[in-house]
């Protein structure tokens, strides 16, 4: 992916695959969250985060965009938590790899 596109940005990166970046309010416990739409999905961050932290999250959300966009986790956490902690741990793994190159 960092070949094909030609950066490791998050940001870039969604911009390129037509997904939007929002920094909005969110509560205490949520840094950021991927949104599947029909019409053009978005990825919310917390605007309050350092600028470190939102090219995190942005990656995070941006793993949940590519690999698990038809994935609704609300329904599927109180059905199998194990499953969420597995997509979970795909998306920091994705993260890391994206943010060390």
């Amino acid at each position: 992916m960092i070949e094909k596109y030609g950066t490791n940005s998050p940001f870039e990166l969604c911009k390129k695959l037509n997904i939007n970046v929002l920094f909005v309010d969110l509560p205490e416990n949520v840094n950021g969250f991927f949104l599947n739409s029909k019409i053009k999905s978005s990825i919310l961050i917390k605007k309050s985060l350092s600028a470190r932290q939102r090219e995190a999250v942005c990656a995070h959300e941006l793993a949940h965009a590519l690999l698990h966009s038809c994935v609704n986790s609300i329904n599927c956490e109180e059905h199998n938590p194990d499953y969420i902690l597995r997509l979970e741990d795909e998306a920091n793994d994705f993260c890391r790899l994206l943010l060390e190159n």
